[in-house]
């Protein structure tokens, strides 16, 4: 890190390494995930609701999510097996490369398994595996797959449950009932909230979404004019525009 340039080793150090160092991830949540796409993407997702008021917001958001838990519990019956999608995705992959690792059976319990550079070990009485990538993800990697290959065992029954249909049931198994427009709502005696006196900012409003101090910038966008000299569009010399040409 310290070869790419600047502090970023020294400023990832002022963050808790839980949250960013995969060796210090914990085992139970099974998610070796370290970026926050999921927030990006709900805030794209809620983009044209985000600007309306705020029970007409709640409203866009509450038929979206009725909509999509719905469209879920149907996407769940067209699963082959009892796996995930993204799982058995993830398990092919894993196996296509354990069919290049090398196993070595001590006899008893430990399978010293060889892929490309490193070597790693697995025991499957003490569920340790060097390579930490199934206890992490909760599906066997491919020094785990390569000793399952070595003993005839069945690699799917090992995928962790989260992955089952059932735990994938268990998540959309609530409803969100329908509701009928504001208008037919009932009325309430409590007085009515006044909204705030507008004062109008100078500018522009801004909709572009506020980006964090340390969040990197894009390398590909619209170039900045610092540094580049005017063309006139009547005259063709530098060093003014049209409306200042002699």
């Amino acid at each position: 890190m310290d070869q790419l340039g600047g502090d970023i080793a020294q400023d990832l150090l002022k963050y808790n390494k839980e949250t960013w160092c995969m060796a210090y991830f914990k085992e139970n949540s099974k998610c070796d995930v370290v970026e926050n796409n999921m927030c990006e993407t709900f805030n794209s997702w809620i983009l044209a609701a985000r600007h309306k008021s705020i029970i007409t917001m709640l409203e866009e958001i509450r038929i979206k999510c009725m909509e999509r838990m719905n469209s879920m519990r149907e996407f769940s019956e067209k699963w082959v097996g009892d796996i995930s999608p993204m799982a058995m995705e993830i398990l092919g992959e894993n196996a296509q490369r354990a069919a290049k690792c090398e196993v070595k059976f001590n006899g008893e319990i430990g399978y010293e398994i060889q892929g490309g550079p490193y070597k790693h070990v697995v025991d499957f009485r003490r569920c340790s595996y060097t390579c930490r990538s199934w206890q992490l993800k909760g599906i066997p990697c491919a020094h785990a797959i390569t000793a399952m290959h070595y003993k005839n065992y069945e690699v799917e029954p090992c995928v962790v449950y989260w992955y089952r249909k059932d735990t994938y049931l268990k998540a959309y198994s609530r409803f969100i009932q329908p509701l009928t427009n504001m208008n037919l709502w009932p009325k309430s005696t409590v007085p009515a909230i006044e909204p705030p006196v507008i004062t109008a900012m100078p500018g522009w409003p801004k909709k572009k979404r506020r980006k964090s101090a340390d969040e990197p910038k894009k390398k590909f966008g619209k170039g900045t004019r610092i540094g580049r000299q005017m063309r006139c569009s009547l005259c063709k010399n530098l060093g003014h525009n049209k409306k200042g040409c002699p």
